[in-house]
């Protein structure tokens, strides 16, 4: 072993992962059983591009489907009779949110908010070191504790919601209740397992894939593989100075990783700024070159509001365009270095820019918009080259157009190019997460 884990900080953690929990919400809501039957969230049922958003675990056991997958991946009921128990619905958001709200609430009778963070919509970690003792007072060992809570935490949410929840704990960190989520609990009867210091060498470094690891993907993969690194236990023992060198700090954090090491508490928390802001969507259907232009323009603006929420302007708009499966080519990306600017209409006519320079031909499907280089600041900066009058007059309005959505909702004002029959923003304005399920605003924007 490479580190004396005595000195180590400890504490009592649980990560708590929601089992499926789009299909196991749809599932729930219609009195059906999350482990039992078959459901896929999708994101249109109505045509056959649609994205296999969710799938209860029964659908990828006997359908064989994974999410973000295709509708067409779905098998006939010639390739697979079980099909036709398949149910196919339409992702609700805001429904899903409630749910997480109310599971939030379970989690808030067992540690205050500081103690407890949220990776996603469907799971989170708690601190548990100072609750313990209060729930199961008493002389008993702390994992006995832990594992007793963790069942508490367990049963208390699936009696408010019907939803099933897996485990990983740790009374030694949270990476290591992380890794026993991931690579044990979802396994076991009880979807709960523990990982501690002294399970490092038996349980993290034989981790079947090194890609199975918190942190290390495809290409990460191939980079430790050019080193002759194949295994967690080849990453726990090779020189910190040499993953140093050839990776910087993300090398130390995968070496400490890698025996087990996690010295970050929940409590100190670092909110970055973002570095960009954008929105992307796949279109109901192909468009022509001709139809695009507009919908750039709803883009570029429900970008901007989102950029001006920030207290942010940019210096790069970036633009994406993603051609129909019925084209020969897949997309294009292309950027360009602007004057700092939260404006819509000069990020809509830079955009626009890029499109008319770069789009030849074909039919479209998807479409994405980005700012990036963000500066955090209210300050205008003038254009020497353009009347200043004219500078303030557009910032003006688009202020005002800020606070009228804010209060009435993104509808209560749109251009009159939005209600052709090609234009996306009015419909856009009722998603969440870019998916059914909001009600005006710009929740989904």
């Amino acid at each position: 072993m490479n580190f004396k884990y005595e000195f180590e900080p400890t504490g009592d953690y649980a990560f708590i992962d929601m089992k499926s929990f789009y299909a196991s919400c749809e599932l729930v809501s219609r009195g059906l059983n999350p482990l039992r039957d078959l459901l896929v969230v999708m994101s249109t049922t109505d045509n056959t591009s649609g994205l296999i958003l969710a799938s209860s675990p029964m659908a990828k056991k006997v359908l064989g489907l994974k999410n973000v997958a295709r509708k067409w991946d779905i098998p006939s009921e010639k390739e697979n009779p079980a099909v036709k128990d398949l149910i196919i619905v339409p992702p609700r958001m805001r429904y899903y949110i409630m749910q997480n709200l109310k599971i939030q609430k379970v989690i808030r009778n067992y540690a205050p908010d500081k103690d407890i963070m949220w990776y996603s919509i469907d799971e989170g970690m708690v601190d548990l070191t100072r609750s313990l003792n209060y729930f199961v007072p008493g002389e008993m060992n702390r994992s006995k504790k832990l594992d007793i809570v963790s069942e508490m935490i367990q049963k208390d949410i699936l009696r408010e919601t019907g939803i099933f929840s897996t485990i990983g704990m740790s009374n030694s960190n949270p990476l290591l209740s992380k890794l026993a989520l991931d690579n044990e609990a979802k396994k076991t009867p009880t979807m709960r397992a523990l990982w501690n210091y002294e399970d490092v060498e038996k349980k993290l470094w034989n981790i079947p894939s090194i890609n199975d690891f918190w942190g290390i993907g495809s290409r990460m993969k191939h980079n430790l593989h050019t080193m002759g690194i194949d295994s967690i236990r080849n990453l726990a023992n090779t020189s910190p100075a040499l993953l140093h060198k050839k990776f910087g700090v993300i090398g130390l954090q995968l070496y400490h990783h890698a025996n087990g090491i996690d010295r970050t508490k929940l409590q100190n928390r670092y909110i970055p700024k973002s570095k960009n802001v954008g929105n992307s969507q796949i279109l109901p259907r192909d468009y022509t070159g001709e139809e695009i232009p507009l919908l750039i323009r709803e883009m570029a603006e429900q970008v901007a509001i989102r950029l001006r929420r920030r207290h942010a302007k940019t210096s790069t708009v970036h633009l994406f365009i993603g051609y129909s499966r019925t084209e020969s080519r897949g997309t294009f990306h292309r950027q360009l270095k602007i004057e700092l600017t939260d404006s819509t209409n000069i990020l809509a006519e830079n955009l626009l820019f890029l499109f008319h320079k770069f789009y030849t031909s074909g039919l479209i499907r998807q479409i994405g918009v980005t700012y990036s280089n963000l500066v955090y600041t209210n300050e205008l900066q003038l254009n020497l080259f353009e009347d200043p009058e004219h500078q303030l007059k557009r910032e003006k309005i688009d202020k005002i157009m800020d606070k009228i959505r804010e209060k009435y909702g993104f509808v209560s004002l749109v251009r009159a190019s939005s209600k052709l029959e090609n234009g996306r923003s009015i419909q856009r304005a009722g998603l969440v997460g870019g998916h059914a399920g909001g009600a005006g605003g710009l929740d989904g924007l």
